[in-house]
């Protein structure tokens, strides 16, 4: 494989984080080749409460109680001292909560990662929470008048002004597209966006609003539909354009004789729950954002997060077809194409 000038760069732009976590990775090593759980990747999700009502999402019809700043303090401590390596914050829309600066502040003085999961609203109001992220990632659904209709109104436009605000002081940006009705044409768009604004699009197929495994993905997609979308971005890719997603994901979406995959994990398969888990707002211990609802979830304020972590049991619901989820059980699996794709090198 021949790697361009372009993408030595990226490489050695991702070396260097890599390396002031060697510690934490070398005791990841040490607890996979031992059998024992290691918390690498935490999802916290921070509220339900959001300003969009997207089509596809019931998280702000929750309402859970939400874990005070003292409590996401202990959380953060509790699973840094067990190995914590990288954080993904999210909602609901993280950016509402009012201490959320104070956390990711604490997250990067114990040495942690922090991504962002968010709609960009917020970002002229929170520059300065958005300047300390390591990763953002920010919603597009397609063209303005489809994004605006399935999402919230003027949310394309504040999109756009998000990805060049957060670049702008330095924070690198992707782009995350819930694949709807669009199809072909959405994909092409929001890769031109993509490919105008020097980012990554990454793409997920619709799953079902309240986030139940166990009901159909996509139920709105026939099963061609779902491998054509996922054809035409392996198309893309080679091509050149700025698609995220690894070509191990893309093959396993479009499926056997091209008739489209919609889980590419049984739950049962996952790593969830070993290697990665999620922190509901209200402070439960679960294996994955979409596995909070099954017997032998724990509240971490009550038995401790690292404990709660220890004694989650692997979750056994259908699986999921979620791009962030699938793309770290391939790396936690040692897949080469994935682990080049992470890294920017294809």
């Amino acid at each position: 494989m021949q790697v361009s000038p372009a993408r030595v760069g990226s490489f050695a732009k991702h070396a260097l984080p890599i390396a002031r976590q060697m510690p934490q990775l070398a005791r990841f090593a040490f607890a996979r080749a031992t059998g024992r759980k290691f918390p690498l990747m935490v999802t916290m999700s921070l509220t339900d409460k959001c300003n969009f009502r997207c089509h596809y999402c019931d998280l702000p019809h929750m309402n859970r109680d939400e874990m005070s700043t003292a409590d996401w303090h202990r959380a953060i401590d509790e699973l840094a001292d067990a190995g914590m390596l990288r954080v993904s914050i999210m909602g609901g829309e993280p950016l509402l909560r009012k201490d959320v600066g104070e956390l990711v502040d604490h997250l990067k003085a114990r040495g942690v990662n922090v991504a962002m999961n968010t709609n960009g609203w917020y970002f002229r109001q929170k520059l300065d929470v958005v300047a300390k992220l390591d990763l953002v990632c920010i919603t597009l659904d397609g063209p303005q008048e489809l994004n605006d209709a399935q999402r919230h109104p003027g949310a394309h436009d504040r999109v756009l002004e998000a990805i060049d605000l957060a670049k702008s002081c330095g924070v690198k940006v992707i782009t995350m597209t819930v694949i709807t009705k669009g199809g072909i044409d959405t994909v092409d768009y929001v890769l031109r966006v993509a490919r105008d604004k020097d980012i990554r699009a990454f793409f997920q197929v619709e799953h079902p609003a309240d986030g139940d495994t166990n009901k159909t993905i996509a139920p709105q997609m026939a099963d061609d539909s779902i491998a054509a979308v996922a054809q035409h971005l392996l198309k893309r890719k080679e091509e050149g354009w700025p698609v995220g997603p690894s070509k191990t994901f893309l093959k396993q979406l479009v499926g056997r004789d091209h008739c489209g995959q919609r889980r590419l994990y049984s739950c049962s398969d996952c790593l969830a729950s070993r290697y990665f888990l999620a922190i509901t707002p209200s402070g439960y211990v679960a294996p994955c954002p979409l596995t909070f609802r099954g017997e032998g979830v724990y509240n971490g304020r009550e038995v401790g997060f690292a404990q709660a972590f220890e004694m989650l049991a692997q979750p056994t619901d259908a699986g999921c077809s979620c791009n962030p989820t699938t793309e770290l059980n391939y790396l936690l699996h040692f897949r080469s194409e994935p682990i080049f794709n992470a890294l920017e090198l294809v």
